[in-house]
């Protein structure tokens, strides 16, 4: 499935929970937001694996376009994205999950 392009020209994947529907039934992968991290500006997936349901309902039912998105987000949401694609970058990894990651969204 081709999903687009990051800023940076490369291919957006498939996240780390797939394909999740949004309520007007389009779907969502990643969700990128830039951040600075080790002295540079990055993209890093919002949707990562240490989300817990409530977050990612958040992530999924509030209207990416909506100006208060961010204001609005939950400070937790941004944090484990943050430490989650930290830890990937500081294992030489890109924050961004690859094709064979995938696997089930939170249910709780």
């Amino acid at each position: 499935m081709d999903y687009g392009d990051r800023k940076d020209g490369s291919a957006k994947g498939s996240g780390f929970f797939g394909e999740l529907e949004r309520p007007d039934g389009g779907v969502s992968t990643e969700i990128s937001v830039g951040v600075g991290m080790n002295g540079e500006e990055m993209d890093i997936p919002l949707i990562v694996p240490t989300l817990n349901k409530k977050e990612l309902d958040y992530l999924l039912k509030t209207d990416l376009k909506d100006k208060s998105f961010f204001s609005n987000m939950p400070r937790s949401i941004m944090k484990k994205a943050f430490d989650h694609a930290s830890t990937r970058v500081k294992a030489g990894k890109s924050p961004f999950a690859d094709d064979d990651e995938a696997s089930d969204a939170p249910s709780k």
